[in-house]
């Protein structure tokens, strides 16, 4: 039987693509402007023919209808976190127009626009046509518009994402708590944050050579010497004292912004992977650690990070900066919650679901 196919808009990294992957569709292209973005899709996903091209003047007709077509234009503009949520929403609409645009021209079976949930206080149920550059009377539907929690579908991060398309309801996995519902589906416990720390070793000081590190979201593991964007010299990985205290009265004591936890609550799902990492920042995750007989602290790894958005160890990010990997990873649609709603997909398509998620270039 023929794979479903997919074509990825603003692809990033690969998230959204690697869970319809890792279920046997065939993502036949994918496209961004950002050359970090191309370059990590490329090395992970080699079948995939990579575009590096702007969205809003791209002509959908030149690539071939897809099954499904996947998405998610940069949610900065409708982000709280920028200038505390007063970004320019007529800018960041502009893009997700140009998503609409390839939807309308190529009407695929099943579409999927991934961003922020305060999307939903610009995002009508529908679009004049003409507001899409189509140069048409009529209107263009958003069948449905839901919020997801990626923490529901296995993912080690409670990451809220809000869902617009013509797409099937995915099934939820995870609770909470351990739940039996009176229809009797078992919903395991959330996934911690902890089991992504507590499977790596740590990252300051030497690697400790002739181990397997086990990927906390799969049956996998990997050399610890083939492990990339973990191991950091302990001036690079350790707060200062002076960055620990500026963070912690961010997080404790802002003026406006709700409390936080710090350190972070290793014994709940992560918060939202950002896609910037710096130590004095409210948004930078902590982690305390024991170093040299006192109570440190740090921020994740990419490595640490990229496994809470549940991309598998072996997966790369050839960037040239920590700060682009950090940005590449923050960016990216968590994998288990990609994969999900490819499932719900295939089930609907009458097709058979793969037993377990197809990885590749994998290390045992």
């Amino acid at each position: 039987m023929p794979k479903l196919t997919v074509l990825d808009l603003f692809c990033g990294a690969g998230g959204f693509s690697e869970g319809f992957r890792q279920m046997g569709f065939d993502v036949t292209h994918a496209v961004d402007n950002w050359n970090p973005a191309l370059e990590a899709h490329k090395v992970n996903q080699p079948e995939t023919e990579v575009f590096k091209a702007d969205i809003a003047s791209l002509d959908p007709k030149r690539f071939p209808r897809p099954d499904v077509l996947i998405g998610g234009p940069p949610c900065t503009e409708f982000s709280g976190s920028k200038k505390g949520g007063g970004g320019d929403f007529a800018k960041g609409m502009k893009l997700v127009l140009a998503y609409f645009r390839f939807v309308h021209t190529l009407n695929p079976r099943w579409w999927i626009m991934e961003n922020v949930p305060r999307l939903l206080q610009t995002l009508p149920h529908r679009v004049r046509l003409q507001d899409m550059g189509i140069p048409e009377d009529g209107f263009f539907d958003i069948p449905r518009r839901e919020v997801f929690n990626s923490a529901d579908f296995g993912a080690p991060q409670k990451r809220l994402r809000l869902l617009s398309g013509r797409y099937p309801t995915p099934v939820q996995t995870h609770f909470e708590e351990s739940t039996l519902t009176l229809d009797n589906l078992l919903y395991e416990p959330w996934v911690h944050m902890r089991r992504v720390i507590d499977s790596f070793p740590n990252p300051i000081g030497r690697i400790p050579k002739g181990k397997l590190v086990k990927d906390p979201n799969y049956q996998i593991s990997l050399p610890v010497e083939q492990l990339e964007d973990h191991f950091m010299r302990p001036e690079d990985a350790l707060m200062t004292k002076t960055d620990a205290e500026r963070n912690k009265k961010q997080k404790v004591a802002h003026a406006y912004y709700g409390k936080m936890k710090f350190p972070d609550d290793l014994d709940r799902p992560s918060r939202t992977v950002m896609a910037t990492q710096f130590n004095g920042s409210r948004e930078t995750m902590v982690i305390a650690v024991k170093h040299k007989g006192e109570i440190r602290y740090r921020k994740p790894t990419v490595r640490e990070c990229a496994s809470l958005q549940c991309y598998p160890l072996t997966y790369k990010f050839p960037a040239k900066t920590t700060t682009t990997k950090y940005k590449l990873v923050g960016n990216s649609v968590p994998v288990k919650l990609s994969a999900a709603l490819a499932k719900a997909i295939i089930f609907e398509a009458g097709m058979d679901v793969p037993v377990a998620p197809i990885l590749t270039r994998v290390a045992s």
